[in-house]
């Protein structure tokens, strides 16, 4: 009798403890990165502030997803776009350089999350606005252009999920934006992060109510 090889996982797990954080005027960013061209910051903007996006090395699009509160977002060719939660927005990499948030807020921080990863180039050298509502549970939900390899997820408790296999090449980025979960025997809380490449199926399991989860996959190939 023979016995099937378990399979090999390639990964890198970071604990959100251990993000680089840049502390600004306008606010604070915690920053997850990897070896593999993926960035994630987690920018915290105080209310009435601004912060400018550092995009050094940036190609492709960036990935904006308001996570708490509502932004404005400005660059060199734009007129002020408000970011608002449900939605995902993608900047070209051309005017990433000179994209800054501000809060219009006078009393509450807000939360926007930058993804700087290869996403290929737009059509439109515009900022473009796509749909990603919660308005399901308990299945990772694609934005409005599924091309875009964002997908997100809202779980009750002990809810189980798996996602397929990566291509040749691929790797994926799995981030939790609330609660906790278990992937891939890996315990992963709030904020942490676990990077994947070269895997059979990822399964996880939510560890608790309202757990969100942030599924990123790039550069898979069949």
């Amino acid at each position: 009798m023979t016995t099937a090889p378990l399979p090999v996982y390639k990964s890198r797990f970071l604990k959100a403890d251990r993000r680089t954080v840049i502390q600004a005027e306008g606010g604070q960013t915690y920053r997850t990165s990897f070896e593999q061209p993926a960035r994630l910051d987690d920018i915290f903007i105080r209310p009435g502030a601004s912060v400018q996006m550092d995009a050094t090395g940036l190609t492709g699009q960036l990935l904006v997803l308001p996570i708490v509160g509502g932004a404005l977002l400005t660059t060199a060719q734009t007129v002020e776009t408000a970011l608002l939660p449900g939605y995902l927005y993608t900047v070209p990499a051309a005017e990433a350089g000179s994209l800054v948030l501000t809060n219009p807020f006078e009393k509450e921080t807000v939360n926007i999350l930058l993804i700087q990863a290869p996403v290929p180039s737009a059509a439109a050298a515009v900022v473009q606005e796509f749909q990603l509502p919660l308005t399901e549970k308990n299945v990772l939900v694609a934005p409005d252009n599924p091309a875009l390899p964002v997908r997100v997820g809202l779980y009750d408790s002990r809810v189980k999920g798996h996602i397929p296999a990566l291509g040749l090449g691929g790797f994926s980025l799995c981030y939790v934006l609330n609660g906790s979960f278990e992937i891939e025997d890996r315990l992963a809380e709030h904020r942490d992060a676990l990077l994947l490449w070269e895997t059979a199926e990822i399964e996880f399991e939510a560890l608790s109510e309202t757990a969100i989860l942030l599924y990123l996959e790039f550069g898979a190939s069949s």
